[in-house]
């Protein structure tokens, strides 16, 4: 009689083992291409946060440099003791030219002035309509009109014959500028940190009060643009802008306190300071 023939197979404990080893592995695996994939990808957002406050820094920077002279001022949207809750608002206005003048400012009419050609040094000239500013103190002097530091050219006579120009206006300047400068102004320019982003406002015109973002939005004509994202400071404990005023030491400086957030849970700082090479 011959012995009966068996087969060799996994048993079934044998075959749960391998699928528990299989699983364990596939789960590793997972795990281990998760991480990768996570650390790369946190990578790349902490890059581009990294590039978008370089972004906006470098334009900040840039844009500064021709400041005039005390006319940068801070706003927030609830002005309580300096806080803010959700916006808050750098405001300041370029200037295109500047120049000397070299006669004392008249105090009765005709209200001329006589400076430097801009020609000299390829500047922009003047246009009747255009606004200029002498010695400039306080950021009122830019806004208020009434301070009668910034007043609006009538007429400009470029000269053929000699380096001076002739400024005409409709009434005096209220101080002489101990340097003799003379600036010629372009509009306003407000840079609003707006939750999550930043923007930067133009068109608007001069304003005694400054203009907070609701207000801006609302005005007619003006143009905003979308400058930068993931901002996420706190403008009750951390304002993104900080003003030093001009003193007699040094320059007017800006501190830029940038805290940009690139994920749920990790937040860079960028702390930038902008010196204003400008003086009235």
């Amino acid at each position: 009689m011959q012995r009966a023939k068996y087969q060799n197979a996994f048993t079934l404990i044998e075959l749960l083992l391998v699928m528990v080893i299989i699983g364990i592995l596939a789960v590793s695996a997972f795990s281990f291409i998760g991480a990768g994939v996570s650390i790369y990808s946190q990578g790349v957002e902490r890059q581009e946060a990294v590039a978008q406050a370089r972004f906006l820094i470098t334009r900040l920077s840039k844009e500064l440099r021709h400041a005039t002279p005390n006319s940068l001022r801070l706003s927030c949207d609830n002005n309580t003791s300096g806080a803010c809750s959700a916006q808050q608002c750098l405001e300041f206005t370029p200037f295109l030219s500047a120049t000397h003048y070299t006669n004392y400012l008249p105090t009765v009419a005709p209200f001329n002035v006589s400076a430097v050609d801009f020609e000299l040094n390829n500047l922009i000239e003047p246009q009747a309509g255009d606004w200029a500013t002498i010695y400039p103190l306080s950021s009122a002097d830019i806004y208020d009109e009434n301070n009668n530091k910034r007043l609006i050219i009538s007429a400009f006579n470029s000269s053929t014959t000699s380096a001076i120009d002739e400024w005409q206006f409709s009434k005096a300047f209220a101080q002489e500028s101990p340097s003799k400068r003379l600036y010629l102004l372009s509009q306003p320019v407000s840079f609003c940190v707006e939750g999550l982003y930043l923007y930067r406002y133009t068109n608007y015109g001069f304003t005694v009060n400054q203009l907070d973002a609701v207000s801006l939005q609302i005005s007619s004509g003006v143009k905003r643009d979308l400058l930068g994202i993931y901002i996420a400071n706190n403008l009750a404990s951390d304002l993104f802008f900080t003003l030093d005023a001009l003193s007699l030491q040094r320059n007017a400086v800006l501190n830029v306190n940038a805290q940009m957030q690139f994920n749920d849970t990790e937040v860079m700082s960028f702390n930038h300071e902008v010196h204003i090479p400008n003086v009235p």
